[in-house]
């Protein structure tokens, strides 16, 4: 009886009187972090790990409001909304408990920069030269390989292959593009595609807010749009928001039905740009032609669904205030939900 007084004495002196909760664990947080001072004050925040949805949410935040909390059919999801509009620059929990496990997610709001608002758009007087990546230059041999992504080939004599361009090798040729007379370039996308075959080309996006790491990191695109800018060049970005890869977690692991188009079953798109005019055209056509998928390894998204209207618009305003980009080429935009399009350009 004397040694379980003494070992419950010496548990309390360890851990206090609060209970020991075990982690949840997290698998991805998105955005992966955001600012102060947007003129837009809501946020969301998609969270996602295994079984998540039955935790209780909190924010160790005084100056940020947890205004809603949005389950999805997949438990392994949870989307928070959050109103920053009195919020400072901060570093704030967002806490997960379910049970006896708690989980304390740090997440920042950084401070915008002073000029944040002041980036320059590129408009018809400017000369844009379009690059592919992973066709221009390779830079850095090192990056052409990536351990544990899906496509592990590099081979310049194979049209479908990986050849191994990169960021280092867009620097390495900012002169000889400044001396053709080009005022911008524009960048086919460079977000992670880690899809089995064919993702040279980059329009299978498994990851939105990752550079593909055989182009190098988010920070070495960021210093890659200060160098363009350095030397009088601005940067545009290929964003593709009717479809991503089939190898995205948000496919493979849908947080929902209606995420996606045809509830996550291949429809092939008839490819049909003139059926969406067309005051003669069925209502049937036009769902074909905008609802329907690229290709089976592209699912096309739903972007009725607020969430995933909003998940994209963000992912835009995050790219163009973490890398100051100067424009955004948006990939079949005829495919895309029109009212979704005109509230994205609004944004």
């Amino acid at each position: 009886m004397k040694k379980n007084f003494l070992f419950v004495i010496l548990l309390v002196l360890l851990f206090g009187c609060s209970p020991v909760y075990a982690a949840i664990s997290i698998k991805k947080v998105a955005p992966t972090f955001w600012w102060a001072g947007m003129k837009n004050p809501e946020l969301q925040v998609l969270l996602y790990g295994e079984d998540i949805a039955s935790a209780e949410v909190s924010i160790s935040s005084r100056d940020i409001t947890l205004q809603e909390v949005v389950k999805q059919e997949n438990p392994n999801y949870l989307i928070i909304y959050l109103n920053t509009s009195e919020a400072t620059p901060q570093t704030f929990n967002i806490i997960l408990k379910q049970g006896k496990k708690q989980t304390a997610i740090p997440y920042e709001l950084k401070q915008r920069k002073p000029d944040a608002s002041e980036v320059e758009g590129f408009d018809s007087g400017d000369v844009l030269y379009l690059i592919m990546p992973d066709r221009f230059a390779n830079g850095d041999p090192s990056n052409d390989i990536i351990p544990g992504m899906l496509e592990a080939r590099v081979d310049r004599n194979d049209a479908f292959a990986r050849h191994g361009g990169d960021f280092k090798g867009i620097e390495k040729h900012m002169d000889y593009m400044a001396d053709l007379g080009v005022t911008s370039i524009w960048l086919n996308p460079i977000q992670e595609n880690d899809m089995k075959e064919g993702s040279y080309h980059g329009y299978a996006i498994t990851d939105y807010y990752q550079v593909d790491r055989r182009f190098g990191s988010n920070e070495e695109f960021r210093n890659l749009v200060d160098q363009a800018h350095a030397k009088g060049m601005k940067v545009v970005m290929d964003m593709i928001f009717n479809h991503c890869g089939d190898e995205n977690y948000l496919y493979k692991d849908m947080p929902s039905k209606d995420w996606f188009n045809f509830k996550g079953n291949y429809v092939q798109t008839s490819f049909k740009t003139a059926t969406q005019l067309d005051p003669y055209a069925s209502d049937y056509e036009k769902k074909i032609a905008v609802d329907g998928w690229f290709s089976q390894a592209m699912p096309d998204f739903n972007q009725r669904n607020r969430h995933v209207a909003t998940y994209l618009i963000q992912n835009s305003i995050w790219w163009i205030e973490y890398a100051g980009i100067n424009g955004i080429r948006q990939d079949t935009h005829p495919y895309a939900d029109f009212d979704m399009m005109a509230h994205w350009c609004k944004a």
